[in-house]
C-alpha cells in the first residue's frame, strides 16, 4: 500500500504543476527526473545544452528550505567533487564541494544559510521564498549554469 501524500509533497507537486514551472520544462530549462518523496532529482540545462542533475531534499517543503547537491542523473548518487560544475566567480562559489559536498553555497539552501546571517542584507534576492518554492531555487541554478562564468566540461548528459 502506498504511503499517504504529505502536505509537503502535495505543495511540491502543486508548484511543479504551475505554469511558470511547466513553461521552463517546455523551454528546456529543467525537468524532473524522479520523485521518491521527500527526494526529487531534477536536471537543469546549462548554456551548452548539458543537463546537470541535482538531488533535492524537500522534507518540510515549502516552509523549510530545501537542500540540493549535484548527483548522477541515472542513480541519484552524489557526484564526486571533480564532477561538479566548474567556473569562476559566483559559479565557483556556489558549486564548491570543498565547502560542503552535500550542499550548494546559496542563501536558499538549508545547509548553507545557517551562520550566514549577513546574506539577508547582501543577497536578499537569493533567500528562500516559500510562495515561489522550488522554481526560485531552479532559476538560480539555471542562471548560474547559463552564465559565461560557467565552464562547460566534457561529460555525459543527464
Amino acid at each position: 500500500m502506498d504511503a499517504p501524500v504529505t502536505a509537503a509533497e502535495r505543495a511540491f507537486r502543486e508548484h511543479a504543476e504551475r505554469p511558470d514551472f511547466q513553461l521552463a520544462v517546455l523551454g528546456g530549462r529543467w525537468r524532473i527526473l524522479r520523485i521518491q518523496w521527500p527526494i526529487a532529482d531534477i536536471a537543469v540545462t546549462a548554456r551548452d545544452g548539458t543537463d546537470w542533475a541535482f538531488r533535492f531534499q524537500l522534507d518540510g517543503y515549502p516552509a523549510q528550505l530545501p537542500n540540493a547537491r549535484p548527483c548522477d542523473a541515472a542513480t541519484g548518487q552524489p557526484l564526486p567533487p571533480a564532477g561538479w560544475p566548474k567556473g569562476v566567480g559566483r559559479v565557483a562559489a556556489v558549486f564548491n564541494p570543498g565547502w560542503n559536498p552535500n550542499a550548494l553555497y546559496l542563501p536558499c539552501d538549508r545547509l548553507a544559510l545557517p551562520g550566514h546571517d549577513y546574506w539577508s542584507n547582501s543577497h536578499p534576492e537569493l533567500l528562500w521564498r516559500p510562495a515561489v518554492g522550488i522554481i526560485h531555487y531552479l532559476e538560480i541554478i539555471h542562471e548560474l549554469l547559463s552564465s559565461s562564468s560557467h565552464h562547460p566540461t566534457l561529460r555525459s548528459a543527464a
